[in-house]
């Protein structure tokens, strides 16, 4: 008699709770402002499995503020992370360029014998490095302009609220960025931009070694006929080779002022930032 209640409780129990729904949280966005999946699941208490839902809909319960706000720290975490990752990346190659310049100088200096164009092969390889660097410049600006976006929007409205957002529909451009990452800054301003920061600096440095080189090493030239003899490169004159490092080094200088001023913001009372990314932020026209 015991055995038929406790069998009737059992068969109760199953009929009670022969549906349980699980739940579980995706790492991808579902739509424009949410950042859940919901999977139906079938439980089957008189089996050993667990089978899906005959009809496979998918609820979509409302999403609360707690589960958003878990979402959007984690991914700001993230974000974190992978600016700091290409940042460091950014530092290594200017670190490359000083290192291969400062020591072809000191080497060519060591002796009177070694010609001043030794000093000049450095600038094919700066270039290089430099268009590599601008490269990461442009990854780095897809993380680093989503991490100001979540800055301005979200940490900044939760510690302060009542000003307005910097971008009402926010979170819509934040998921079509998700989706679909775009470059924020073109090659011709990412090049700008660090011109201006660091290589203007490098190149600067290498013409005025070489300039110093032919000038007063191994000894002092008299007349600006003896120093232009010394930069001769093969079948190449002097004044031919002089002229086209001035116009090389005006051309870097107008190129990297005038490219970047269509990215520069200045903001009163703020940090000053060279950020392709800040239109991409602000603007409301944003295209989907």
């Amino acid at each position: 008699m015991a055995e038929s209640n406790y069998s009737g409780r059992r068969d109760k129990s199953a009929v009670g709770y022969r549906a349980v729904k699980f739940k579980y949280l995706a790492s991808r966005l579902r739509r424009r402002d949410q950042f859940c999946v919901y999977i139906d699941l079938e439980l089957n208490l008189n089996g050993d499995s667990m089978t899906e839902h005959e009809d496979n809909e998918e609820i979509e319960p409302e999403i609360t503020s707690d589960i958003l706000g878990n979402v959007l720290v984690h991914l700001y975490r993230g974000e974190v992370q992978r600016v700091n990752t290409w940042r460091n990346r950014l530092d290594r190659t200017p670190y490359w360029s000083m290192v291969m310049v400062a020591g072809m100088i000191t080497w060519s200096y060591s002796s009177p014998n070694r010609h001043p164009a030794l000093i000049l092969l450095t600038i094919p390889i700066t270039s290089a490095i430099l268009t590599l660097e601008a490269n990461r410049y442009q990854i780095h600006e897809v993380w680093r302009s989503r991490l100001r976006l979540l800055e301005e929007n979200f940490l900044a409205n939760m510690l302060d609220p009542e000003p307005s957002l910097p971008r009402s529909e926010w979170m819509k451009v934040l998921s079509n960025d998700l989706r679909e990452p775009e470059h924020k800054v073109s090659i011709s301003a990412a090049l700008a931009v660090r011109l201006r920061r660091v290589y203007l600096w490098i190149f600067s440095t290498i013409i005025l070694g070489w300039f110093m080189k032919i000038t007063i090493h191994p000894t002092q030239a008299d007349t600006v006929r003896l120093a232009l003899e010394r930069a001769r490169i093969g079948f190449i004159p002097g004044p031919y080779v002089a002229v086209f490092l001035i116009l090389f080094l005006v051309i870097l200088y107008g190129f990297s002022f005038i490219g970047i001023y269509a990215v520069k913001e200045k903001r009163k009372g703020e940090v000053l930032e060279e950020e392709p990314g800040y239109e991409w932020r602000r603007n409301e026209e944003h295209e989907e």
